[in-house]
């Protein structure tokens, strides 16, 4: 947004833009030729946030709290392993909320003996860490000597814990960081298992309408423009440029905030903010 406001400012400055209008060039094809590169960057970014962005950032928080302690393994798209003192954890889903706290999903744990034998693996369904303990819920507790499964399976159960839980909230990836692969995954597993999954929904919203939300922006900013044609400098179009993206920032997470209790479909209130910008801007280039 910023980058069009500078360069569209320039050519104001310059009457470039009045040029082009007396030679021909109609107003939307000037749109168009402002709005086709910009569309592509937000399209390569969308696919950074896909593929390279996730794996790196996970790669990174693994490595830094395997080299301050050793307890954590694991690389991106697999299970992330832990070790507990006498447990060797593996965790398939780290689930985030608002209150940041960390909860885990499909918990398997293996309890060692004294000569780091496995004495029984523990199944888990779900599970929340505090401090000096683990609580399991949907527990399966598998005897690794008979293959037996012990009485009273699914059920709740507390093991001893020596982890810092500072851990899990430095090593589990917010929504908004996540490919969506793994948001719809963890959003089913959520929405299986009967528990909130709007910060997930959110997410993908957010995720799959961001090439249009910049777009959007983007447009506002250049009908805005057009219409002033020279009137306004390229110092008061960048200043516009940054008032306007907070603008649509601060609107957007205003109708976010009221989408869990507005009874429409969550893609299209995630698409109002979008919409509205939108139509003010053609609104604008029709007068």
């Amino acid at each position: 947004l910023i980058g069009g406001m500078i360069a569209l400012g320039r050519f104001l400055a310059n009457s470039e833009l009045v040029a082009m209008r007396a030679g021909g060039f109609h107003q939307l094809r000037i749109l168009g030729h402002a709005l086709v590169p910009a569309l592509l960057l937000g399209l390569a970014v969308m696919l950074a946030g896909e593929t390279l962005v996730p794996r790196l950032e996970l790669d990174a928080r693994i490595d830094r709290e395997r080299a301050r302690d050793g307890q954590v393994g694991g690389a991106s798209g697999q299970a992330l392993w832990i070790r507990d003192g006498r447990l060797m954890i593996q965790a398939g889903i780290l689930l985030w909320n608002e209150d940041d706290q960390v909860r885990f999903g499909n918990l398997r744990i293996y309890e060692l003996d004294g000569v780091n034998s496995i004495e029984r693996v523990i199944h888990a369904s779900t599970a929340r860490h505090q401090p000096g303990r683990w609580l399991l819920e949907g527990v399966n507790d598998l005897d690794a000597r008979t293959a037996a499964l012990a009485d009273g399976g699914a059920r709740t159960v507390e093991l001893a814990s020596e982890l810092d839980p500072g851990v899990f909230r430095a090593l589990v990836t917010r929504p908004r960081l996540l490919p969506i692969r793994d948001i719809l995954r963890i959003q089913s597993y959520l929405e299986a298992n009967g528990q909130d999954a709007t910060a997930y929904r959110q997410a993908f919203w957010r995720r799959l309408l961001y090439p249009v939300n910049m777009l959007m922006m983007l447009l506002s900013g250049v009908a805005v423009l057009l219409r002033t044609g020279r009137r306004i400098s390229p110092t008061l179009g960048v200043f516009f440029g940054v008032s306007l993206g907070i603008g649509f920032v601060v609107v957007q997470r205003l109708v976010l905030g009221l989408a869990p209790v507005l009874p429409i479909p969550f893609g299209l209130t995630h698409l109002l903010p979008a919409a509205a910008f939108g139509l003010v801007a053609l609104a604008a280039l029709r007068r």
